[in-house]
Order: structure tokens, then C-alpha cells, then sequence
């Protein structure tokens, strides 16, 4: 597995050029929203034309999947690259600068390696099935929950689940007791990142349109030590709407705190 994830580490930086080009010359068109949706249209043209170049050059007979409409061609078996070219549009747009370019190579339809790339600020998440992840060649691990210190969780959740829905976490009672910090950042690859380097201690999303977003921070993830379940702790979260992130003690402690 390694000369494809050395393949797709240059494709994801060559990615990454382009997309810190777009985000520095964005400022022309802020007051003009119809030049500026055609930047961003070009933008996203060029970066799959460029990619589509490179992996034909090497891996003709891969599959490359760039949008998430196309996932259902992962039931075939040849490798498939999924390549989410921006995650976090909306911060790019409002040059927030938290986005990440992510890829993960699938074959059959298990994923093998993963990439997922800060371009702003030169950080490289990678991981292969079985050789753990690593941020920038050093690996890195999902650690415990610590009652020591504050702890960042982030989230991807409707505003009433929180106050209103019966029968969920108790993220109100999680907060008075550990110290816990609660954040939308807008980036689902990045934040997954994030949780595999001990940067965020648990992600938490109950509105997840898509698992395309999740493909390539999955195996960063379980590499690390890391689990993925849904709100009740079991691992189909592939077909549910909710995702918990972290270490098992941490998802041990949110499930126990489930509203009565």
C-alpha cells in the first residue's frame, strides 16, 4: 500500500496548491457573488482535472470517485479512490481557515489507506489498514478522556437536540461536570483528524446526510486507537444518522450520561 499512498500524498498536496492559490485571490470577487460561485466552480474543475491526469498516469484502471452522488460504484471491486476535494467549502468561502482536502483508497469496498490534508497549515494525516495513522510521519494515538484539564468536543448537531430530545446524550450534565468545551468547526475530515491526533477529544454528529464526508477520517480513526459507534453504541453507523468519535473511555462515559 505504500506507493499508493505515496502517489495520493502528491496528488493531495498538488490539491492543496491550488486551493491555497483560490483561497489567497478570493478576495476580488467577495462583493460579487456570481463571479465568485464561478471561481469556485473553476476551482473544483481544475483540481479534477489535474487529479484525473495524475492517477491515469500511474492507476488507469482505478476508479475515481470526486462526488458523493457517485459512491454507489462502491460495490464494485477495483480500487476506488474517493477524493473530497474541499471539505469545508463553507469556511473556505468565509475564509475561515479551517478546510481539509481528504482521500481514501477503497478496495473491495474496504478502505486502505487515507489522507486527509490541512493546506494552511501543512499537516498530513495519513494512516494504512494495520500500520496505525501519523500526522506528518509521526504517529500519533486517540487518548483518554482526562478530568485534569479542559476538553474540546465537536459537534455537527440540530440546536434542539440538545434541550429538547428525549432519551440522548446529556451534554448539559457532561459540561458542569467535566469541564468540557462544545465547538462546530465545519469540517468533518479535519475534525476527525483532529481526534485522532488528541487535538479534540470527541466528535459528535446526529445530522449526517452523507457518509462520503467520513470516509477518509474512518480509517485515521481506528488506526489511532480511536472507535466510531452511534448513539447507542453499536457500530452501524454507516446507516444511522448519529456518529460518536473518541476513545473507548470517552464514548464509555457519554453513553452513560444518556437522558432518562
Amino acid at each position: 500500500m505504500r506507493p499508493m499512498l505515496n502517489v495520493a500524498i502528491r496528488i493531495v498536496r498538488q490539491i492543496g496548491d491550488i486551493v491555497l492559490q483560490y483561497y489567497e485571490i478570493q478576495k476580488k470577487y467577495l462583493n460579487h457573488t456570481e463571479n465568485y460561485n464561478f471561481i469556485i466552480i473553476k476551482m473544483l474543475r481544475l483540481i479534477n482535472k489535474i487529479t484525473i491526469k495524475s492517477l491515469n498516469d500511474i492507476y488507469s484502471k482505478n476508479i475515481i470517485v470526486s462526488n458523493k452522488k457517485e459512491l454507489l460504484i462502491l460495490k464494485y471491486k477495483k480500487t476506488t479512490w474517493i477524493i473530497n476535494p474541499l471539505d469545508g467549502i463553507v469556511n473556505f468561502i468565509k475564509k475561515l481557515p479551517h478546510f481539509a482536502i481528504s482521500i481514501a483508497i477503497c478496495i473491495h469496498g474496504k478502505t486502505e489507506v487515507s489522507l486527509v490534508y490541512d493546506p494552511l497549515r501543512n499537516d498530513l494525516f495519513t494512516a494504512i489498514r494495520g500500520q496505525n495513522t501519523q500526522l506528518n510521519g509521526y504517529k500519533i494515538r486517540c487518548t483518554k478522556f482526562s478530568h485534569k484539564k479542559d476538553n474540546n468536543f465537536l459537534l455537527g448537531l440540530n440546536p434542539d437536540y440538545i434541550f429538547y430530545s428525549k432519551n440522548n446524550i446529556n451534554f448539559i450534565n457532561i459540561l458542569h461536570q467535566y469541564l468540557v468545551s462544545l465547538r462546530v468547526s465545519g469540517s468533518i475530515a479535519l475534525d476527525l483528524a483532529y481526534v485522532s491526533s488528541n487535538k479534540i477529544n470527541c466528535y459528535i454528529n446526529n445530522n449526517i446526510t452523507d457518509f462520503y464526508y467520513f470516509i477518509a477520517g474512518e480509517l485515521l480513526i481506528k488506526e489511532s486507537g480511536g472507535l466510531l459507534t452511534d448513539f447507542i453504541g453499536h457500530y452501524n453507523y454507516k446507516y444511522s444518522k448519529n456518529i460518536l468519535v473518541a476513545h473507548s473511555h470517552i464514548l464509555q462515559l457519554l453513553l452513560s450520561q444518556k437522558s432518562n
